[in-house]
């Protein structure tokens, strides 16, 4: 399955290695991940300025998304679906490379349950799949 992971998850795995840490691990074994230059650049953004982590730390954790995630093609075409603009750019870069899941706890993008035949789930409803 090719599955699209959103920031804050990654995010949460790197910060706080429990729950989301154990779905990025589990289906990194299983399927094909998916992340796109937008969400990379936003992962260096949050762990710089919201968590204060040293530039080594955040290269490292981004070193790690470019090594195991496939490359994502970023999509120059997007639709306004949701209230939040950087909800819309992961959903448009998710279309563009056809992947079946996304994986999120944004609950603007949770509320919405599937988009163009995805489905978007939060990582607890990973475990059920």
């Amino acid at each position: 399955m090719k599955i699209f992971f959103d920031t804050n998850v990654l995010i949460s795995a790197f910060v706080a290695r429990g729950y989301s840490y154990d779905v990025v691990k589990d289906a990194g074994h299983k399927h094909e991940l998916y992340c796109s230059k937008y969400v990379v650049e936003e992962i260096e953004r949050v762990l710089t300025e919201k968590f204060r982590l040293s530039a080594a730390t955040t290269q490292a954790a981004v070193a790690v998304v470019k090594r195991y995630f496939i490359h994502a093609k970023n999509s120059t075409h997007v639709e306004k679906v949701c209230r939040d603009e950087a909800d819309n750019q992961i959903l448009a870069d998710a279309t563009l490379n056809s992947v079946e899941l996304i994986i999120t706890g944004d609950k603007d993008l949770l509320v919405l349950k599937e988009h163009k035949g995805m489905k978007i789930i939060s990582p607890r409803e990973y475990w059920h799949l």
